[in-house]
């Protein structure tokens, strides 16, 4: 099924009759790049892109099936989109309302003549497309080999900001746009920071040092998480005194993962790894969710917590990575990206996750 024909169908079940896409996320499949400017009008008839001149030539060049319209000062977006209206003959046009400003959206209730509607379209990008799938599996693809590169970078004495830099130019020597997101190298007590983003704090022989980083590829995102224990200190990693808590969040998230199968809800997912680690005595310290949806942004819904009940449906991608977290001491996360599968779910990373020692071949 096509982009627009899923789309059509989904507006005939909400009664509208056509939609404004403005935000860069929902514009990205129809556009084939990323950007906050224009818009994407989409009908029961005809699809629609209004863009300024800055874009119209990529635009004209990307797309096929759309007819394009030029944003000028004289013509501006109310004057095209009533244009339309008028011609198809719209009476119901939805928009994403949580995407736009209030100052935005009162503008087009005093300017546009049809009734708006507001429409969340997130829901759309929950099952992903096998060009999505692939082009995500190539931005973990990247994560993975940059996560081997940099546990071997790693050495006393560094800054976590001198691991940041060289992960994130790693991943762009492999082939990513840029990173998904601020990279978060958390060391020592840091490491309880769940999201402890890269500092001038020296790394030290014998801590714990967790990275949470991803690829951003042609516009969908990977996000990775890995704890290595720091070499000089220790000559096997369960000599660490947070070995076992290690070892705790690596059960609660492969019982999580092994929860992951069509038709079990969010929730009890979250439940198989939340359980686990409450039974062995963790449970005040791990205090976020099991995972989130992923794809052109890096946080999408549903969630793995212990509220959505949202079912799981083969193309879903989604990450699984709970976490333990002692103030003072230090704290362990461990996440890989996951592909809900007709039979159960495929971790798309690679990298073993016993606790593994940095610098070391």
């Amino acid at each position: 099924m096509s982009l627009l024909t899923e789309l059509r169908g989904w507006l005939r079940q909400q009664q509208v009759d056509g939609v404004i896409i403005s935000s860069r996320q929902n514009k990205l499949p129809h556009l084939g790049f990323s950007t906050a400017s224009g818009y994407v009008l989409v009908t029961q008839h005809n699809a629609h892109i209004l863009v300024d001149f800055r874009y119209f030539s990529e635009v004209a060049a990307r797309t096929h099936g759309y007819q394009l319209h030029l944003l000028e000062a004289s013509r501006p977006m109310s004057a095209i989109v009533n244009q339309i209206v008028a011609e198809e003959g719209l009476q119901r046009l939805g928009f994403e309302g949580e995407q736009v400003s209030w100052q935005t959206g009162k503008q087009w209730q005093d300017t546009l003549t049809p009734k708006l509607i507001n429409l969340p379209l997130d829901e759309l990008r929950q099952i992903k497309t096998g060009e999505e799938i692939a082009l995500i599996r190539e931005a973990c693809r990247i994560a993975d080999i940059t996560a081997e590169h940099i546990r071997r970078f790693i050495q006393p004495g560094m800054q976590e900001r001198e691991v940041a830099a060289e992960l994130e130019w790693f991943m762009k020597q492999q082939g990513a746009e840029k990173a998904s997101f601020d990279t978060i190298v958390a060391s020592g007590a840091r490491g309880a920071l769940p999201h402890g983003k890269a500092s001038d704090k020296v790394i030290v022989a014998g801590e714990l040092v967790t990275l949470d980083f991803g690829a951003q590829y042609q516009g969908y995102c990977s996000d990775m998480t890995r704890t290595f224990l720091v070499a000089g200190r220790y000559s096997h990693a369960s000599e660490s005194p947070l070995y076992q808590v290690y070892q705790t969040v690596l059960e609660a998230q492969l019982a999580a993962i092994e929860a992951v199968r069509p038709g079990a809800s969010c929730q009890s997912v979250d439940a198989a790894a939340r359980e686990h680690i409450t039974r062995s005595g963790y449970g005040p310290n791990f205090g976020h969710n099991t995972g989130h949806a992923i794809g052109i942004d890096v946080h999408e819904n549903p969630r793995f917590s212990p509220t959505d009940t949202t079912l799981l449906r083969a193309g879903m991608l989604l990450t699984v990575e709970p976490g333990i977290y002692l103030a003072g001491e230090g704290g362990v996360r461990i996440e890989d990206v996951v592909l809900v599968t007709e039979s159960g779910a495929e971790v798309l990373y690679q990298m073993p996750k016993t606790l593994l020692m940095t610098g070391e071949a």
